[in-house]
């Protein structure tokens, strides 16, 4: 599941295909405890977002731009 893209601009297309990413997974988690899914798939699916979390985290970092006088 991760993930590298070297330049700026893939910076800001991972950015965006992991927070759509997110935006399935917590839609799929939404009908998983509607319809009174199974623990284990949902603990699945909670991890999945945390850990796409994290890697949105560290995307937009790598994304963001850096001030001119950074070493």
């Amino acid at each position: 599941m991760t993930r590298t893209f070297a330049g700026r601009r893939d910076g800001r297309r991972e950015v965006a295909a992991l927070i759509s990413e997110i935006q399935q997974l917590t839609s799929a988690r939404r009908r998983l405890q509607a319809r009174g899914g199974a623990s284990m798939e949902l603990e699945a699916n909670e991890r999945a977002i945390d850990e796409l979390r994290w890697l949105l985290a560290e995307a937009a970092r790598r994304s963001a731009p850096q001030p001119a006088n950074a070493a």
